[in-house]
């Protein structure tokens, strides 16, 4: 099967030119409809009250606290409200702020992908500038005494955004397969249909080739049939007229020649010869035509 499959692509290797060329393109295509996503990455570090750290005590040392004032940043910069107003500034952009799971303690990072660096650094800067905000407005809405207020500090925020390929590769892979698909389906299934048309066109021609001689043989059967016919109607005509009627035979002449007899000698007669007849010679036997009545002779 597979060998069939190669040979059937190597016979239309036409088609699987042009369907190189096609899935080139179809590539490109996907390329530049999705370019490369960039990202940008930042951390934002809850810091404890001044109440909670003490008079010269450590703000460090006092963060195991901090990670419920953390889950409720993370809480609202995940709600509607906040994803409206990120939305109005970076229409195109998106975000994921969550408790950093690489580290232990009240750290909030945020995710920012935009299509564009600048559009990603700028949602960047924009949320971690509101993290800050919005944990004071809480904090001032729940009455919050000045000396216990918590506040933050930007840990890292990145200055130059990552391009990351790994959606435009996935797009651009996809789009080779389904064309190298596609072409050698096209090609598969062109083969068959050409081999299938010749195969009929042969078996079209041979079918013709043998009504031809077919045809030829059976004109021959009733030519041959044809001069049979005709021999035997010339000779059944030949038996329906009549012979013309045979003069008789004229009976040719029949010269009839008096068998010689040897008279038998006759007894010596006692009386003189003068009594007998003449004996008629052989010379002086007359020539007869036709039946001669042979005449007996008498005895004396």
């Amino acid at each position: 099967m597979t060998r069939d499959v190669i040979r059937a692509l190597g016979r239309r290797w036409y088609v699987i030119v042009v369907g190189l060329l096609m899935t080139v393109g179809l590539a490109w295509g996907a390329y530049r409809v999705t370019p490369p996503a960039y990202t940008a990455t930042g951390l934002v570090l809850l810091l404890p009250s001044p109440s909670a750290v003490g008079v010269g005590g450590n703000p460090f040392l006092a963060l195991s606290n901090l990670d419920q004032p953390a889950s409720i940043l993370v809480a609202y910069f995940s709600g509607a409200t906040a994803a409206a107003d990120v939305k109005a500034n970076a229409p195109t952009a998106k975000y994921q702020v969550l408790i950093s799971p690489s580290t232990r303690g009240p750290i909030i990072e945020v995710d920012v992908t935009d299509t564009t660096a600048a559009g990603a650094l700028g949602t960047l800067d924009y949320i971690t500038g509101q993290i800050p905000a919005e944990l004071s407005r809480l904090q001032t809405q729940v009455a919050t005494p000045a000396d216990a207020l918590i506040t933050s500090m930007p840990l890292t925020v990145d200055t130059k955004a990552k391009a990351d390929y790994s959606g435009t590769i996935r797009v651009v892979i996809s789009a080779v397969v389904v064309g190298l698909l596609v072409t050698g389906i096209i090609a598969f299934a062109l083969d068959g249909l050409l081999l299938s048309r010749r195969a009929r066109r042969l078996a079209r021609a041979e079918t013709a080739e043998a009504g031809e001689v077919a045809e030829a043989d059976e004109a021959g059967d009733e030519a041959g049939e044809g001069d049979d016919t005709s021999e035997g109607d010339d000779t059944s005509e030949g038996d329906g007229v009549p012979d013309a009627p045979i003069a008789p035979e004229e009976p040719s002449p029949v010269t009839s020649e008096r068998p010689e007899t040897s008279a038998p000698e006759a007894p010596v007669a006692s009386g003189p010869e003068d009594d007998l007849p003449d004996q008629p010679s052989e010379d002086k036997v007359p020539q007869l035509t036709g039946p001669v009545p042979l005449v007996g002779r008498q005895e004396t």
